[in-house]
């Protein structure tokens, strides 16, 4: 949402990386929700920065140069939303917002202030990172995503089924619900032929987006 005079030409997006390593900006002042946040995104196969308060994530902000915004409301310096205009003016990155106060009023104060997603606290990491994966996919739509892919991971995406709830280059394990590139699905079998195996629970039960 473009302010007045504000140029459209500031109004930017990162590249999406050719290995799917998407950077979070997780703006949380708690230590142990900031730990569950970027534990979660790491086994997706994220890179996860992570800054105690809205000053510090404004401070980060373009040496990390995110693809998408992580941020708690009540923080100390500047709050999240104070953050998301900040943010605002020079990107069109998606923003979610965590917060406790799960009400309808703070909901759409998020929104107004440009932000994309609210999730309210406590949150189940596993839809959280889901929800990430989401607004990734809307903005970017991975078009250059697994660019780097090898043939013979090319081969088995595109023998998969096809699974419209993945983003291009990602995989997810039918067994525990895993989500993540599927460099990470990656391994070998007694032979040394090139196998898929969830890293999380060691599951064959895999699903491949359609490239």
């Amino acid at each position: 949402m473009l302010k007045r005079g504000q140029s459209a030409i500031h109004m930017r997006l990162p590249d999406v990386p050719s290995d799917n390593r998407f950077r979070i900006l997780v703006a949380e002042d708690d230590p142990s929700i900031a730990k569950l946040v970027t534990i979660h995104l790491k086994m997706a196969g994220f890179e996860a920065f992570v800054a105690r308060d809205g000053l510090e994530a404004w401070s980060q902000f373009p040496q990390v140069d995110p693809h998408l915004i992580l941020t708690d409301i009540n923080m100390p310096g500047l709050s999240g939303h104070e953050l998301v205009e900040k943010v605002r003016g020079a990107s069109s990155i998606p923003i979610l917002m965590m917060t406790a106060a799960d009400t309808d009023e703070a909901q759409m104060q998020g929104f107004k202030v440009g932000a994309d997603d609210y999730i309210p606290k406590p949150f189940n990491p596993k839809l959280l990172t889901a929800r990430v994966i989401a607004n990734l996919r809307r903005v970017y739509r991975y078009s250059s995503a697994g660019s780097s892919s090898s043939t013979n991971q090319t081969e088995a995406n595109n023998a998969a089924a096809p699974s419209m709830g993945l983003p291009e280059g990602f995989a997810r394990c039918e067994s525990c619900g895993y989500l993540g590139p599927v460099w990470k699905f990656d391994t070998r079998d007694t032979l040394g032929n090139k196998a898929a195996l969830c890293p999380n629970c060691h599951s064959k039960n895999i699903t491949f987006a359609l490239a």
